[in-house]
């Protein structure tokens, strides 16, 4: 009997054999297969980090590095005549690094963007006072602005910037460079810390210095500005002149949230309101008060964007001085808006400065309406005048410090329902 249960001892130990050596196998299969993928990823991680280093002309910050993933490929999309020279593009410059987000996703996990372009006739004006964490020169003009994603946000930084040389290869001559860049936030878009718009400022303004070294455009590196001349410590005067006392606006407590901190060439603004937390003003008073300015390439573009809506002057247009104007109640403040042009330092530019008057729409036969008399009109009228002339003798405002001259007054625009 014992010579019987040899052979199954046999195979029992040949199957423990076997099994252990395909034990053996799979582990060094799965270990294999582990250590495959981790080295895959972190070729592709490199892989993406070399194409962050070297996309764009190398304009974009290092600090994107930790948005590289390790999963997928960087796509990468650029084209302009300073990337491809002799390539038919409107603009000089415009490239995109996205990563992730691929299949039927809304939008890509991560987005970098940066684009130049000439501004020739007409252009949005970046806000003034628009957040730019560096300082710039009175020539040029910045803001900084978030939007937010599906997760966390996106920063954009845009400069217009002075090019006294002018930049070539364009259709017609410009001397105006508009830079916008995005880069993506983890935060809100309500929490973007100040480091990551100082990061894309700082990416702007590397944008906007290469450019305008490769255009060979005549302008001094932002990046070595000072901004003496823009420095909140010199501009508080700007706005000194809208005084509610000497313009007889209505009295009490006002708020000056719209005034510039600093002065551009580009485009100034001071307004301030009423903003007392007892009461109202009393009827036909004053209670907000602003004056605007937008010159060379920026001013078509704001007279453009007024026309749109119908609030810019019509030469022949006749109001009838001696009839009675009907204003409906409305969601909407009652504005009257008087506008005038000049040559400034910057070139061409339109000012225009607005009155809102406190309107009681209880008293009358009509609820909700309020007839505006023609001796009301006329004082209307007489205060958006006063706070024009003002606004352009301040010896510290914007039109003086700007050089303005030859002003003339273009007429007025009720912006009101009626």
């Amino acid at each position: 009997m014992p010579e019987a249960g040899a052979p199954r001892v046999a195979r029992r130990r040949t199957w423990l054999v076997v099994a252990l050596v395909a034990v053996v196998l799979v582990a060094s299969s799965v270990t294999w297969f582990a250590v495959s993928r981790s080295q895959e990823r972190e070729d592709r991680l490199a892989a993406n980090q070399e194409q962050l280093t070297r996309a764009c002309a190398g304009l974009l910050p290092e600090e994107l590095r930790s948005f590289v993933p390790d999963d997928e490929d960087g796509v990468l999309d650029e084209f302009g005549t300073m990337l491809r020279p002799g390539q038919e593009s409107r603009s000089l410059l415009d490239c995109t690094l996205s990563w992730g987000g691929g299949g039927d996703a809304w939008e890509p996990d991560a987005r970098a963007r940066v684009r130049a372009e000439a501004a020739l006739t007409r252009a949005a004006s970046p806000a003034l006072d628009g957040g730019f964490e560096l300082p710039l020169p009175d020539s040029a003009l910045g803001s900084v602005s978030t939007d937010g994603r599906l997760n966390g946000s996106t920063v954009t930084a845009a400069l217009l910037v002075d090019c006294p040389k002018g930049l070539t290869g364009r259709v017609r001559p410009s001397r105006d460079l508009l830079v916008s860049v995005d880069l993506p936030s983890r935060a809100d878009e309500y929490d973007v810390p100040k480091a990551d718009k100082a990061l894309a400022s700082r990416t702007a303004v590397r944008v906007a210095d290469w450019v305008a070294h490769k255009q060979g455009c005549g302008s001094r590196p932002l990046a070595d500005a000072s901004g003496a001349a823009g420095t909140p410590a010199n501009a508080p005067k700007l706005c000194a002149w809208l005084s509610p006392k000497a313009l007889h606006l209505a009295r009490g407590r006002w708020t000056f949230r719209e005034n510039a901190t600093t002065y551009s060439t580009r485009t100034g603004v001071c307004g301030g309101q009423w903003d007392d937390t007892i009461g109202s003003p009393y009827d036909m008073t004053i209670r907000a008060a602003d004056a605007r300015s937008w010159s060379g390439v920026l001013a078509s573009g704001a007279y453009d964007h007024y026309q749109d809506s119908g609030h810019v002057p019509d030469p022949g247009k006749r109001t009838d001085p001696g009839r009675t104007v009907p204003v409906e109640e409305s969601g909407d403040d009652p504005r009257l808006a008087l506008w005038a042009r000049s040559e400034c330092v910057a070139g061409p530019t339109y000012h225009r400065v607005t009155v809102t008057p406190e309107l009681d729409f209880d008293r009358g036969l009509r609820e909700g309406r309020r007839d505006l008399e023609p001796k009301e009109r006329r004082q209307l009228s007489q205060r958006a005048r006063a706070v024009l002339d003002r606004y352009l003798a301040a010896p510290d405002g914007w039109p003086r410090r700007a050089h303005c001259r030859q002003t003339k007054v273009m007429g007025e625009v009720q912006e009101w329902r009626g």
